[in-house]
Parts: C-alpha cells; structure tokens; sequence
C-alpha cells in the first residue's frame, strides 16, 4: 500500500473569532431581508378576500365579494386589484365607511375621469382609465385615505389604501 500524503492540518483550523463575528451578523440580515422580501417585496394573489392571510386591514378594505384579486403593499398602505360589480363595490364602500350608523353617501364621492385621462395608467398594477371609469375617494375617521378606481363595464377596481 503507497504511503499516503500528510493531511493538511490548517484546513482543518477552527474558525476565527471574526468569522464567528460574521457570522452572527450577516445570518440574522439575510433572515430579515429574506422576511421583508417575502412580505414587502412581493404581489400576492387571492381568489377571493377569505385568502388574504395577510393585514387584517388589507382583508377589512377589500370588498366581501371581489375576486381575482392581486394585492401589493409597503409599510404604511396597500395597493389592490380585483374584480366586483360597482354596486357591490358601492354598497361596501357605504357599509365601511358609515359614521356613526349613518350610511356613508357613495353616490357623492362618485367621480367620473375627464375624457384627456382614458387610457392612462393608474397605479402600479396596470389598471387604465377607460370611457365609463369612475373613482371613489373616501377618508376614514382614522384619517387614512383609501381611492377606488373602477371600471362598471368590466368590474376591474384599482384601489390605493394608506393606512396609519
């Protein structure tokens, strides 16, 4: 049997301090920006509002009967795209934003876009103003704003909620 080499004893050296240093820092980062990506840095996909497993105030500001929606958000609001007719949207926006147990008036936050912005892009997820698009803007008692804009032909409603 040949003799076999010597074996490299320093490959074998425990690591240094530094490295243990390092370690400790860059471990722990990768995990939070790894978390921060995956709530922050991602569109997130429903079928319905039921499976939407994040923010309580995103579920709460996305009408019960919206489908196919997309959801996007950042640290103090969320950006959403779904489909619902506009008197299910109207009849969530006056039953969400009642003050009081008064119905919140719907009808006079309706807003239809001047002719010069049809097809203009709204927002971050591709909704285009189209001939018959409206929008809503109310402002909770929190003082938050939320806008829908939304298309009655087609059902699809581009909201921007900021929450505090």
């Amino acid at each position: 049997m040949p003799d076999q080499p010597p074996r490299n004893e320093s490959a074998r050296r425990p690591l240094r301090p530094l490295g243990i240093c390092a370690l400790l820092v860059v471990v722990p980062l990768a995990l939070v920006a790894a978390m921060m990506f995956r709530v922050y840095g991602l569109d997130t996909h429903h079928a319905t509002r039921d499976g939407i497993w994040w923010s309580e105030t995103a579920r709460g500001m996305t009408p019960p009967t919206a489908r196919d929606i997309t959801l996007q958000r950042d640290l103090l609001d969320h950006r959403a795209l779904y489909t619902v007719s506009e008197p299910e949207l109207v009849d969530f926006i006056r039953e969400r934003f009642a003050r009081d147990g008064e119905v919140f008036d719907a009808d006079g936050q309706r807003d239809p876009f001047p002719p010069g912005r049809i097809g203009e892009e709204i927002g971050s997820l591709g909704w285009r103003v189209t001939a018959g698009s409206v929008s809503y803007t109310v402002w909770p008692p929190n003082g938050a704003t939320t806008t829908f804009h939304h298309d009655p032909a087609t059902g699809l409603t581009y909201q921007d909620s900021a929450h505090w």
